[in-house]
């Protein structure tokens, strides 16, 4: 019988290190609770956590409920929206601790969360990052929000070949190597970030940043890990319904990708990588949970859609030049190495069993 992911995890011996929950939130008042109060409960030694919430100029009342329920939480208001990339870099400021979590305001932690997390940062020195088990709304055990059920599965976010993420599935209790992090949940030592320079790029404001962090992470030569036993519950699902205003959202993602790559690629790389970042362009509406119909009748006019935004996105490429050599400057690994992770097959890259 196959051993479920919810267990306690092992006892490696040596002192747990002191960690900063960091938590980004906007108008996220009717998740906010919830999440606080999965972290109460947490197996992790208590007085080893700092959680800092820190609010992008939310017009709800998200920070007046944390101030009110919570006030040993520490409480941060922006004084504007600074978008989801330079509002955690604003709040990294504010943490005080070396090993670094970050979690979206949308979700519910199983009680070993954090000690999955952090000792799957602990297990190899050449980890650069650790990434969750992210159950979203959708699969079988989302409608289990239960600190006791088994799970035996591991649900993650891995690159594709064409440069999208994707939302991926592997049964079997064991951490697996990643090509990315999830911004919904992960962790990160503060030594990475500073030898990473930063920790998100501010000019992709929302959407793709995680995966900018994660190329930027393997340039220095590190892996990536996703954590089996880390179960977090992402509340926030995909929409049944395509409206125009998403439209506007899903542009900014598809230039952000073109930026991305262009910044962590050499130029031949980047011109190797193109045909196919632009056919994942054109279909990723096929990844979408829409019903068939939906998808076909969408096809053609998404993939001229898609078609332009990554047109625009190449006249806007001399703005990340000196990113880009910044990036590459510090790349420790040869050759190609980012064209050579995106066609990687990771499958059967497993860690240590957890």
């Amino acid at each position: 019988m196959q051993e479920p992911l919810y267990r306690s995890p092992k006892s490696s011996g040596t002192e747990l290190p002191d960690v900063s929950i960091i938590i980004l939130t906007y108008n996220g008042s009717k998740y906010i609770e919830a999440l606080l109060k999965s972290l109460s409960s947490q197996s992790y030694p208590k007085e080893k956590i700092e959680i800092i919430v820190v609010d992008n100029a939310s017009t709800d009342d998200t920070l007046s409920l944390v101030q009110k329920s919570y006030p040993n939480v520490k409480h941060i208001a922006l004084a504007r929206n600074m978008g989801f990339a330079a509002g955690n870099n604003e709040a990294l400021k504010y943490a005080k601790n070396n090993f670094l979590v970050f979690l979206n305001q949308d979700t519910i932690c199983h009680e070993n969360w954090l000690m999955g997390l952090v000792n799957g940062l602990l297990e190899d020195k050449n980890l650069g990052a650790c990434t969750s088990n992210i159950i979203s709304p959708g699969t079988e055990e989302f409608r289990h929000l239960d600190n006791h059920y088994a799970i035996n599965s591991v649900y993650f976010y891995d690159l594709s070949p064409f440069g999208y993420g994707q939302y991926r599935k592997k049964i079997g209790s064991r951490n697996l190597f990643s090509k990315i992090v999830s911004g919904c949940s992960f962790i990160i030592r503060r030594q990475t970030i500073e030898e990473l320079g930063y920790l998100f790029d501010e000019k992709l404001w929302m959407y793709t940043e995680d995966t900018d962090l994660s190329l930027r992470i393997h340039n220095l030569g590190y892996k990536i890990c996703v954590v089996c036993n880390s179960v977090v519950f992402h509340m926030h699902g995909f929409p049944n319904k395509i409206k125009l205003g998403y439209f506007n959202l899903i542009s900014k993602a598809l230039m952000n990708r073109v930026y991305v790559f262009f910044k962590n690629m050499k130029g031949l790389e980047f011109a190797l990588f193109s045909p196919f970042l632009f056919l994942g362009g054109i279909f990723k509406i096929t990844e979408f949970p829409l019903k068939p119909l939906q998808k076909a009748v969408l096809f053609f006019p998404f993939a001229l859609f898609s078609m332009g935004c990554m047109f625009i996105a190449l006249f806007h490429l001399p703005e990340y030049i000196a990113d880009r050599h910044y990036i590459l400057k510090k790349r420790r690994t040869k050759g190609f190495p980012i064209l050579k992770l995106v066609f990687k097959n990771t499958d059967t890259q497993e860690t240590q069993p957890c």
